[in-house]
């Protein structure tokens, strides 16, 4: 009876495993380009497109129809240099791509619609009817609001220690036409920028700085685009920094979620680096007191996900690797980046709290209040990874966030590993059938609705699409 039990649990497991997924993968036989930069755009007009950028070679677009069958490949014919940032911007019937080339000065615009069709639309940033904004050396921000095409461009003015932000509506077949202009303080001295990001009818500004006793201060603006009025909310680590400090926000409730990991100042000895978090509503008042989470990488934890249990903002991640050892770094901007890489600022790291090479992989779920519920850690042992603390990727799907993690299997095989929270408050694991020697790049995942989501792959010198549903 107790083996029939066995068997009959073992049943049930397997069959709801296999009806809670369904993978496809496309069989294109396209070769890995070996070197340069992948960038994914999924569903446009129900095609999905895998792009190779290198500085070597002009782009190359190859498009999938939605069965994951490749329609066409399509070289774009510009050059990016290598000091070029890029960024995609996806709108409903088409993306956009923008290179900025610092030295010498150059925009350019590329209409890209999902059956390959390319047009150029650089003129609405190289002569627009106001021309007031255009100048700037930075590089400009893209934003789709309810699928109109917004650009905003920042100028710094020393003087009287302020930016200017102009918030422009591209529309192609016409010229730019200027929405508004906005004003914040910023010193090039003490602050450092670290997000603007336009919202509906608001800009929202997150930058840090310090006072003259040294105390870390992180700040938050949001300007109303119609009236120019600025709500501020500021917050104070004392010798803790903030890094990378980061902003959420949710339409549905006009709530503003704000989280950054304190890190210990260089030579420090104090308490080891933790997250500081909040949630605002729709005038910046605190809807819960701050929550500060100490300690998150203890047990050699290489890789920190955090989650709340409901009204979720999705996984957050922190990384105990180092990224960067220099200072007096230059932000470079990368694809998805909001941060404006004409401001400089200086990034410094301690590691004289880790005793060995971390390893451990930790999930932590949070209640309404943000505060800990429960902690899951998993003790890699450095030379064998259960799970991996990176790769990874995190999205939303039917109102749940998921995690997705590579994962070790016997023989040296690879696997993808789902992790959500449940009702109960516990962590609820899905293992992925995918095909276990293919490697997959989990950092350009894009989901489609609430239908399936999207990620690239590499199998040896070939590449392709893995598309995956969920019914739950």
């Amino acid at each position: 009876m107790h083996y029939y039990r066995l068997l009959t649990i073992f049943l049930f497991f397997c069959c709801a495993l296999c009806t809670a997924q369904k993978i496809q993968y496309s069989k294109s036989g396209l070769k890995t380009p070996g070197g340069g930069d992948m960038r994914l755009i999924a569903d446009v007009n129900g095609f999905h497109h895998l792009i190779h950028f290198s500085n070597i070679k002009k782009p190359v677009i190859h498009i999938f129809n939605e069965q994951l069958q490749l329609n066409a490949t399509r070289e774009v014919n510009i050059k990016i240099a290598e000091n070029s940032n890029l960024m995609l911007l996806k709108m409903k019937e088409y993306y956009v791509l923008y290179v900025h080339t610092p030295r010498p000065s150059q925009h350019q615009l590329l209409k890209i619609y999902g059956n390959g069709a390319i047009s150029d639309i650089s003129y609405l940033v190289n002569d627009p009817a106001d021309s007031s904004w255009n100048k700037s050396k930075a590089t400009f921000q893209l934003f789709n609001i309810d699928n109109s095409f917004f650009l905003v461009s920042h100028t710094y003015f020393n003087n009287i220690k302020k930016i200017k932000s102009t918030i422009v509506k591209l529309e192609p077949e016409r010229k730019a036409e200027v929405v508004t202009k906005l004003m914040f303080p910023y010193n090039l001295r003490t602050d450092q920028l670290r997000e603007v990001t336009l919202v509906n009818n608001n800009l929202f500004v997150v930058k840090t700085s310090q006072d003259e006793a040294g105390s870390s201060i992180l700040t938050l603006l949001k300007i109303n685009c119609a009236s120019g009025n600025i709500l501020s909310k500021q917050y104070e680590s004392g010798k803790y920094l903030y890094a990378s400090p980061t902003i959420r926000y949710n339409g549905t409730d006009s709530s503003t979620f704000i989280y950054s990991m304190l890190r210990t100042p260089p030579g420090y000895r104090g308490v080891r680096p933790g997250v500081f978090m909040t949630q605002l509503d729709n005038s910046l008042n605190e809807m819960a007191p701050i929550s500060i989470l100490p300690d998150i990488f203890k047990d050699n934890t290489a890789s920190s996900f955090i989650v709340e249990k409901s009204k979720t903002n999705g996984w957050l991640h922190f990384s105990a690797a180092p990224t960067n050892r220099k200072t007096g770094v230059r932000v470079t901007k990368d694809i998805y980046s909001n941060i404006d890489p004409d401001f400089m600022y200086t990034q410094t790291y301690d590691y004289s709290y880790y005793t060995s090479a971390p390893t451990a992989v930790r999930m932590t779920l949070l209640n309404s209040k943000l505060e800990k519920e429960k902690d899951s850690v998993v003790k890699n042992n450095g030379s064998y990874y259960k799970i991996h603390p990176g790769p990874y990727a995190q999205f939303v799907m039917h109102n749940t966030s998921y995690l997705l993690l590579v994962q070790e299997l016997v023989a040296k095989k690879r696997g993808l590993l789902l992790v959500y929270p449940n009702e109960d408050g516990h962590f609820n694991t899905l293992p992925l059938r995918v095909y276990d020697q293919f490697n997959f790049m989990l950092s350009l995942l894009q989901t489609v609705g609430d239908n399936y989501f999207i990620v690239p792959f590499t199998n040896k010198t070939e590449m392709g699409l893995m598309k995956v549903s969920l019914n739950n």
